[in-house]
């Protein structure tokens, strides 16, 4: 069996994968509003841990899990920049230098806030990833449908959801590929990798213009945009489900809010 790489629909029967992608949709969406709506590390954490319980409870953590290792580059970068160039430097002050027009200071203030934008990353990335792992590409063309979407946009929005886990796959067969050629990524840095890099970027863009390219070919074969309201052959709806959910992300913001 052919083993996935990255963030790719993961095919289950739990609770999650059952609920309308709409559903998913909006409690992403307000999930992250109340992710940005503050800079504490206390509700942020609270929010992280909603985002850890869904997996848990959705049978997903391993794989969960698993993708978040692709946010570790961002995070380690929020947490170097954060950390030494906060908005306000409080609390007990462990480093302080000056180099030019920078000014880094290390301080109690500033470790929290970083670790405050690390949890925001981590709850809307990790919700994110369960969206795209527990929602099919025509489940969620057909919700998008359903809502009253053009056929166009509708499309355009799956079809970029399915882009993401196909993009991943992709270049992870690329780098295997450069592996077996003796062609080491783990070693040197950005500057001396950076024919590296472009060993990888250009069969990558190669990739993505075949794909597209097959994509445009079975459009044209399947006649779309032919008729002005196709049908479908199954009709999405909701349930009890979809309304805890949503029921459960708007109290969770609730309580962030008052801490």
């Amino acid at each position: 069996m052919k083993r996935q790489r990255g963030v790719h629909y993961i095919k289950e029967s739990t609770w999650l994968h059952r609920l309308d992608p709409r559903t998913k949709l909006v409690a992403l969406v307000l999930l992250s509003m109340a992710a940005m709506a503050t800079e504490e590390p206390l509700p942020l954490l609270l929010i992280f841990g909603t985002v850890l319980i869904t997996a848990a409870l959705s049978h997903m953590t391993r794989p969960f899990l698993g993708s978040l290792r692709l946010l570790m580059p961002v995070l380690l970068c929020i947490l170097i920049i954060d950390a030494f160039f906060p908005r306000a430097a409080w609390g007990t002050v462990y480093y302080s230098a000056e180099f030019w027009i920078f000014h880094p200071v290390l301080s109690t203030g500033g470790l929290l806030f970083s670790a405050a934008m690390c949890l925001r990353l981590l709850a809307v990335g990790g919700f994110s990833f369960l969206f795209i792992m527990t929602t099919a590409f025509s489940d969620f063309v057909r919700s998008l449908r359903a809502s009253g979407l053009p056929n166009t946009l509708a499309f355009s929005l799956g079809y970029a959801l399915r882009s993401v886990s196909a993009l991943t796959e992709d270049i992870g067969n690329i780098m295997d590929a450069q592996r077996s050629r003796a062609l080491e990524f783990d070693r040197g840095n950005l500057v001396k990798n950076r024919h590296k890099i472009l060993a990888l970027a250009v069969p990558a863009t190669v990739s993505v213009l075949s794909r597209a390219r097959q994509v445009s070919e079975a459009m044209q074969c399947r006649g779309f945009g032919a008729a002005a309201h196709p049908t479908c052959y199954q009709v999405q709806g909701g349930g009890w489900e979809d309304v805890a959910l949503v029921g459960c992300v708007l109290l969770g913001a609730a309580v962030s809010f008052l801490l």
